[in-house]
């Protein structure tokens, strides 16, 4: 079983926290993961709580995810993968995901992305993703980096840098940026 936590500091104060719990079945090659995270604020307010699956063939793969913020509402994702190019460098996949988001006022909308990414040997990563709310004329592109600071033998335990930006094209906030960056240690038992 792997448990792993993520503190990163919050653009309006304190820390965002994650913690997950998660187990997979099978192998490199085939596999299936199931899972179970919480994710709230140091400054407080409702706890995200969720369930996820996934399973993967050959690079390829198939996601799921259930998640619940008390006092405001549910989201149901469904995503795919799959890989583009891979040596036991680098890898290149794209990505497509759609989800349905029902807040507690009854209000619901989609949200539809596709993507790319890359990821290397030493934990390294990079993504770009566009996405669109129809229901609110919304359309952003996001662009994610992830740098490996340290991992001890075997990488059970590592210190990464990650940094994100975001450009919304359309919608309500047409014309404005978001950037972040987080500081992240993770230790898998």
């Amino acid at each position: 079983m792997d448990i792993n936590g993520v503190s990163s500091p919050n653009q309006i104060g304190g820390n965002d926290i994650r913690v997950q719990a998660s187990k997979t079945f099978g192998d490199e090659k085939a596999n299936a993961t199931v899972g179970a995270f919480a994710a709230g604020s140091t400054l407080g307010g409702p706890v995200v709580t969720g369930t996820f699956a996934q399973a993967s063939a050959n690079g390829h793969g198939l996601s799921v995810q259930r998640a619940h913020t008390p006092g405001i509402g549910s989201t149901l994702s469904a995503g795919a993968h799959a890989n583009l190019f891979k040596n036991d460098t680098h890898a290149v996949s794209a990505t497509a995901m759609h989800s349905r988001t029902q807040l507690q006022n009854d209000l619901k909308f989609d949200r539809s992305s596709i993507g790319v990414g890359y990821n290397h040997a030493q934990g390294h990563a990079a993504a770009v993703t566009a996405s669109r709310i129809p229901q609110f004329n919304m359309t952003t592109i996001d662009a994610t980096a992830k740098a490996n600071l340290w991992a001890s033998p075997g990488r059970a335990t590592t210190l990464d840098m990650t940094g994100n930006a975001t450009h919304h094209l359309s919608g309500p906030l047409a014309g404005k940026n978001n950037f972040g960056g987080a500081l992240g240690f993770t230790h898998r038992f």
